[in-house]
């Protein structure tokens, strides 16, 4: 019998969510405890919808008795980077572990190498080690065999130097299963992250997607936000379908400790029975939680104020990897 990969979609039933507390209240800064409140909040808002999985450096008191913890060694909570990839191999469940070298170098931290193969040994879930580069927010799929991402993260010299854009599509349909991956040229401004793709654009269906546009003429990324639009419009699935392009404004000019931010409705998280869609703030929010509700509509929306989690560099969709449901 011939193998079948597949990377499911995040709207598929899930078995688990796996979060990780903040732990290091130098790298947080004065935020930290409102970081630590943030992962709370999201994890109350997914107990009851799936089983809620925390790693813990050391046991936290107070937490809903359904949030599982667990003890584990890990250096930031961006598990959706540092975490395992799940995917199907014919009916079975794998956890795809990639290479990791701290987004390209910028943020080694100790043990995040290893998170990947933690978390797959504490789900029971067999691993499969690809030698690519890549973190799981650069990836997004449409559970049919096409996937999402950027050149500027996939083909960056700090990840896979002398690897061509051929040999990459080689490489993740090794992996992953994809039959096409759809290219967006680059990311937001100031994305520590070298423009991951749940920034971006996000599956809602098989060939529907959701983007963002300039929320006004002084947006920080008014020309790449058009830039995105434009090559998705022109784009097709694996399956020769056209992409259906909707858009949701961008949260626009949000500016922490540091100056401006990676803000992004599109950093939302897709539960089993809710969405939680990172908020800032400003206007456009409604907007934003408005528009994402419509193409969920048998799921509750949560919002999340996502101002102290980005201040760390991410929101919703960064902290939070899903297990796929067997």
């Amino acid at each position: 019998m011939s193998t079948v990969v597949r990377m499911s979609a995040e709207w598929e039933p899930h078995k688990a969510m796996w979060l990780a507390m903040p732990h290091d209240e130098e790298e947080w800064g004065d935020y930290f405890d409102a970081a630590k409140r943030s992962v709370r909040q999201l994890a109350d808002a997914l107990v009851g919808s799936e089983s809620v999985q925390l790693l813990v450096r050391n046991k936290v008191e107070g937490l809903d008795p359904n949030i599982t913890q667990h003890r584990a060694d890990y250096g930031d909570i961006w598990l959706r980077d540092t975490g395992p990839v799940f995917v199907w191999q014919n009916q079975s469940l794998e956890a795809v572990t990639f290479s990791f070298n701290g987004w390209g170098g910028k943020y080694v931290f100790e043990h995040d190498a290893h998170v990947a193969t933690t978390v797959a040994a504490l789900a029971g879930v067999p691993t499969r080690t690809s030698s690519l580069v890549v973190e799981g927010g650069a990836l997004e799929s449409n559970g049919s065999g096409t996937i999402l991402s950027t050149r500027q993260c996939l083909l960056n010299r700090n990840r896979n130097p002398g690897l061509s854009e051929v040999e990459v599509e080689a490489a993740l349909a090794e992996a992953l299963g994809c039959r096409k991956v759809i290219w967006l040229d680059r990311g937001i401004a100031v994305d520590h992250t070298d423009g991951h793709v749940d920034n971006l654009a996000r599956f809602v269906s098989e060939t529907a997607v959701l983007c963002m546009t300039p929320s006004e003429k002084s947006d920080p990324n008014g020309e790449v936000l058009s830039e995105i639009e434009a090559v998705l419009r022109r784009s097709q699935t694996a399956d020769g379908c056209a992409l259906e392009v909707h858009c949701i404004p961008s949260p626009g000019s949000i500016e922490g400790p540091q100056g401006l931010m990676a803000a992004s409705y599109c950093n939302f998280l897709i539960a089993n029975e809710c969405v939680v869609v990172p908020t800032f703030g400003v206007p456009s929010d409604e907007e934003a939680l408005q528009t994402i509700a419509e193409f969920f509509p048998s799921r509750r929306i949560v919002p999340l104020d996502a101002f102290a989690l980005l201040t760390g560099g991410g929101t919703v969709h960064c902290i939070s990897l899903q297990e796929p449901h067997e």
